[in-house]
């Protein structure tokens, strides 16, 4: 059990507590599966075929995209923007559904879904299943007029994605989910949902569902789309993880494109802590989305040595490491959610050893070393912050000293408050040495340096 939840004031600002990350959630590491681009098949009996790769990445919990029944109505105004552009001219958006609890015949049936989730099981590694509840597609909405918001003229009441709302203010409705929800816990033991916008659903059908499902899965785990600065009150209860769009989707994304000053991850971090002192974030440098939006200017592509940086900070920062498919091979393809089976694939042609055993090396650190799985955070005063970040985790016994260079040149970096980070065992690191002002880092070197005591 956690700490029981309550307000913290520090200085001018009041800080949520929330409820203490259980010890699977401290160690987890995501690995994240896009159907569509996974595997040329673009099924889930094909995947299953690569859950070896997902456990040799040190990766526990494998995320699919959605992959029940998406909306096939062709209607260019229940398109999103996003979808439009992409060009695929495919009706099946997996974020437009029109059945909760069928497999998408695209993907293959249900028992193709069982046998994924036992190998997975078999293999040591959880399953996370996403939840799309904000909106669905027209042909739901015909299906079940009564689940969605209708204008004045009884027409179905669209979003900013030209999708149709879902009414929360329905009773009905929400039974309706609470019980998709129970079925995949009880026909299929997933282990895991991911909760696309969860923050544009009441919080109350949240912690609601989660009830329900704690009844017969007490280790369930709840991931939710939703920033932890905008509703802090989601780790009270209901969820376990949120997403920190602030890190990945702005900060990271825009450092790789336009040279953002690092500091901006740091800022993104003070967003989060400022409402939820304790409270746990995903961290990653792309997934589905972003991958999506860059087209062919992937992460990778930018830089591959700049990735794995990031990926140091990612693991060594609080919160939950996520992997996007594809890491392991240094990726460089376009990714599409909209895309038609084969379309788009992920390109495993180079050798994934080198990756791999970095990945794991990575994972290795997250889970064993208490400083990371338990310890405060602080963030290291110098005076390269355009391109360096600089943590320190620490508790009583130990600590860890994490330092990345996100730019392109060699920087001496120096450190006002001389913090005696010389000494210490050194887990990992790339073009770094110490000086007597700080420390030097090569174009996207780091470190990982484990200490004693302070």
């Amino acid at each position: 059990m956690g700490e029981r939840p309550s307000m913290v004031i520090k200085k001018e600002h009041i800080v949520m507590r929330v409820k203490e990350a259980s010890d699977p959630v401290r160690k987890a590491v995501i690995y994240q599966i896009n159907l569509r681009v996974f595997t040329k098949e673009g099924t889930i009996s094909a995947a299953e075929k690569f859950l070896p790769d997902v456990v040799a990445s040190g990766a526990d919990i494998i995320y699919l995209c959605p992959f029940v029944e998406a909306d096939d109505d062709q209607c260019y105004e229940y398109w999103s923007e996003r979808q439009k552009k992409s060009c695929c001219m495919n009706p099946r958006n997996p974020y437009r559904l029109m059945d909760y609890f069928r497999v998408d015949r695209e993907y293959g049936k249900e028992e193709d879904f069982k046998s994924f989730v036992t190998v997975a099981h078999r293999l040591g590694l959880k399953v996370m299943m996403a939840l799309v509840y904000m909106h669905a597609g027209p042909t739901f909405a015909k299906r079940f007029p009564q689940f969605v918001k209708l204008d004045a003229d009884g027409n179905p009441l669209l979003n900013s994605y030209h999708f149709c709302t879902i009414d929360f203010d329905s009773r009905e409705l929400r039974e309706y989910l609470w019980d998709n929800m129970l079925y995949f816990v009880k026909e299929c033991g997933i282990d895991a949902y991911r909760c696309d916008v969860g923050g544009s659903v009441p919080l109350d059908f949240w912690i609601e569902g989660v009830r329900r499902i704690k009844q017969i899965r007490p280790d369930f785990i709840m991931l939710n789309e939703n920033e932890l600065k905008y509703r802090p009150e989601d780790q009270l209860e209901a969820f376990d993880i949120n997403y920190s769009h602030f890190w990945v989707m702005y900060a990271m994304r825009d450092i790789f494109l336009c040279g953002m000053p690092a500091a901006a991850l740091e800022t993104a971090w003070r967003g989060e802590h400022g409402a939820a002192e304790n409270g746990m974030s995903l961290r990653c440098i792309e997934h589905h989305d972003t991958a999506n939006d860059m087209y062919h200017n992937r992460m990778e592509k930018i830089s591959s040595a700049k990735c794995e940086a990031a990926l140091v900070l990612c693991y060594c920062i609080d919160g939950v490491p996520l992997l996007y498919n594809g890491c392991e091979y240094r990726d460089t393809s376009r990714h599409s959610i909209f895309g038609r089976k084969g379309q788009f694939t992920i390109d495993r042609s180079g050798d994934p050893s080198e990756r791999m055993a970095f990945l794991r090396k990575l994972a290795e650190i997250h889970r064993n070393e208490q400083a990371i799985l338990y310890g405060s955070t602080e963030w290291i005063q110098h005076d390269k912050r355009e391109t360096v970040c600089a943590i320190l985790r620490s508790t009583e016994t130990e600590a860890i000293f994490c330092a990345v260079n996100l730019g392109d040149k060699k920087c001496e970096v120096h450190c006002p408050a001389n913090r005696n980070l010389s000494s210490g065992h050194r887990l990992l690191e790339r073009g770094f040495f110490f000086s007597d002002a700080g420390f030097t880092l090569e174009a996207n070197g780091f470190i990982i340096l484990k200490k004693e005591t302070l």
